[in-house]
This record gives structure tokens, sequence and C-alpha cells, in this order.
């Protein structure tokens, strides 16, 4: 196996659990292939970890262990097989879920979401385009996945059974996955939780759900007792999707489905009693934080004015680079702008099944705020 050597004093950040090694903190790369596992060692040459090597970004290294494990198809297998009894044991019975998330799961670069007798998985990494059969063994070992959806540096690919539309049980709402061409892997998961807090704030409510995609909160509100919904999203497809999915759910009187900015929406100032805020990331760089905090600002202030007393915001930001304390602070000042006090319900993260690794704060990307405006 090859070895790497880093540059005087890189180890320390290593040490401590964080699974990304830097190009630039490489003393040298041998000729490697994209993909090949290696052996990191001080500059001191000291042994710090295995992982596998990337021939291109600005990660060097991602580690897989902090020992000389082998790095075989029986340590993926276990890895996976891990990481699925952790979803069994958050939701018991469930069978949609992210099945693996990165750094967070021990597997660095890879993403997977069970959706049914279905898996999505999605990786830039060579590494894992070169494994798909033990990758294939590992996720239907279980006898209970029929088909896996490999979108591999640029190539998708099914293993087994092909369904690009899915229908499945999704924390209570019946949801049409679109795995093929849907965003992300075909739903977004991670508000499964944050979602819950509609159960009890809409019933009766007018209900704003600003970023809708597939309709999960426009359903979940619905199916709490909403008096009524709109559910608005840019994209035609989208709509098309949510209108499907509340009929899916029988709430297709009580929501209705928009296909528009929700910043000219939001600009109308029609009254709502919940306005529910999920964009897409608005920073996906560091340099583009500030820019992406204004956006955010200027969308929660207009729907602050929106609100009716005694309203509520359930508000988020999965950008990565806009961390809690600038979203907290992006928030009051968007109630100072549209001259409204509001205190705050909760601040939280992503469900469980996207754990954060503690020694890797990039593993941790989702605010979801609740705001009550008196």
């Amino acid at each position: 196996m090859k070895r790497l050597t880093l540059r005087p004093k890189e180890e320390r950040r290593v040490q401590r659990g964080h699974l990304w090694i830097y190009r630039n903190e490489l003393h040298a790369i041998p000729d490697l292939s994209d993909g090949e596992v290696v052996d990191v060692y001080t500059y001191e040459q000291r042994f710090l970890a295995r992982g596998f090597h990337q021939s291109s970004g600005g990660i060097g290294v991602r580690v897989l262990a902090f020992h000389q494990t082998e790095i075989d198809d029986a340590w993926l297998s276990g890895t996976i097989a891990q990481a699925r009894a952790l979803r069994e044991t958050l939701f018991p019975g469930s069978s949609v879920y992210r099945w693996l998330h990165g750094e967070s799961d021990g597997l660095p670069g890879l993403i997977a979401d069970r959706y049914g007798d279905a898996v999505h998985v999605h990786s830039s990494c060579a590494f894992y385009a070169q494994r798909l059969d033990p990758l294939v063994a590992a996720f239907t070992r279980g006898g209970d996945i029929s088909g896996a959806l490999f979108q591999m540096t640029g190539k998708s690919e099914w293993r087994g059974k092909a369904n690009d539309e899915i229908e499945c049980d999704f924390a209570g709402i019946k949801l049409g996955v679109d795995v093929r061409g849907g965003q992300k892997t075909g739903l977004f998961l991670d508000q499964r939780l944050n979602r819950k807090w509609l159960q009890s704030l809409a019933p009766g409510k007018r209900v704003l759900d600003g970023h809708t995609y597939a309709g999960a909160w426009s359903i979940e509100a619905a199916l709490a007792g909403a008096a009524s919904v709109l559910g608005v999203d840019s994209s035609n497809a989208a709509i098309d999707r949510a209108r499907r999915n509340a009929a899916l759910n029988g709430v297709e009187r009580v929501c209705t489905f928009e296909e528009a900015d929700i910043a000219e929406v939001l600009r109308r100032r029609e009254v709502y009693d919940v306005v529910v805020l999920d964009p897409p990331a608005l920073a996906k760089t560091r340099a583009s934080a500030e820019k992406a905090l204004g956006l955010y600002q200027s969308l929660n202030r207009d729907a602050i004015k929106c609100l009716a007393p005694g309203g509520y915001l359930i508000t988020s930001s999965c950008s990565h680079f806009v961390d809690v304390e600038k979203f907290r602070e992006m928030l009051k000042r968007a109630a100072r702008s549209a001259e409204r006090h509001c205190t705050m319900l909760a601040l939280q993260g992503a469900s469980p099944d996207h754990p954060v690794l503690m020694e890797m704060p990039e593993t941790e990307y989702l605010k979801c705020a609740v705001l009550h405006l008196p």
C-alpha cells in the first residue's frame, strides 16, 4: 500500500477525528490512481490514518479508518449494516430514511437514501464507483431491497429492479418520488421531524408553504386540519408533483399550488397564520455567505410582514456556510426590519438520520427555526 506524508504540523485536525486531508497539507503526492486506498503518515513518519485518494479537488484523501484496518468488502458491508441498524432504531417500522450520511456514518463522500424497497446511492468519489458489486451486495443483504440506483461520477445505473417512480409512506404522508430525476435523491428527508410542528400550529389556520417541492409541508398542514394551504414553487415539475401528492393524501381540496417566485408572492402582502420557508442552499461557498444572508433576511422580513398577529414562521437554511449564530442574527434583523416583535420557540437541525460528526462541523448544515409573532 502506498504511503503519503503530511507536511510538518498538519496532523492535529485529523488526530482529533476530522476525515478530510487537504491536498495542500500533503508533503508530496506519488503516482496514484483516483480512489486508491493509501496510508497517511505524519512528517515524523508516524501512522495517522487510512483512506482513499482523490485525484481532483481540494481534498486529497478522505479518511476511512484511524487504524490499518483492512478496507475490504466485509468492512464495507459491516459499515453499511451498522448505519441501517441506527436508522431502524431511530424510526422503527419505517422504510424511508437517509441510510448513509457520508462522513457521519464512516463512509465519507457517500450518500444513500432509502425509499421502500429501493435505495438511491450517490457519490462523486471513484473509490465507491469502483466497488459497485460489493455495494449492491451490502445494500441488498437484508432481502428487502430489490433495486439500487447508483449515481456515481456522473453516471446513473440501476442494479436489480429499476423503479424510477416510487410511491412511499414518509412519516405518515404518502408521496410519489421521482428517484432518478428529482432533486437530490428524489425527496428532502432532513425536515422529517421539523414538519411535525404543523400538527399543532396548522389546525384551522391559513398556511403558506413557500418552497413546496413535492408538497410535504403543505400536505402535513392539510392533514393537521389547516383551513387552507397555498404551496408555491418556481418549478412546474415540482408543482405538478405536489398536486399529485396532495391527491394521494386526499387533501387536494385544501391545498392550492402555484408556480411562482415566493418573493413575488410575499410582496402581495396577503395575510397568513403560518408561513413555511424552506429554500434551497443560497450560500454554496464561503464567499457567497454574506450575499445569501441578505437574501435570507429579505425573504424572512417579507414573510413576517404577511403574518397575522399571533402567527407563526417556520423558516430554514440548509447552507452550511450560514452558521447557527448568523442565522439567528439574520432572523432578528428580519423581524426588526418588519417592525414586528417575535419569540423563538425552537431552533432545530436535521432529523437524526442525518447525524452530525462532532469532529466535523461541515456535517452540520440545516437550521430550522420556529418563531411566534404576537
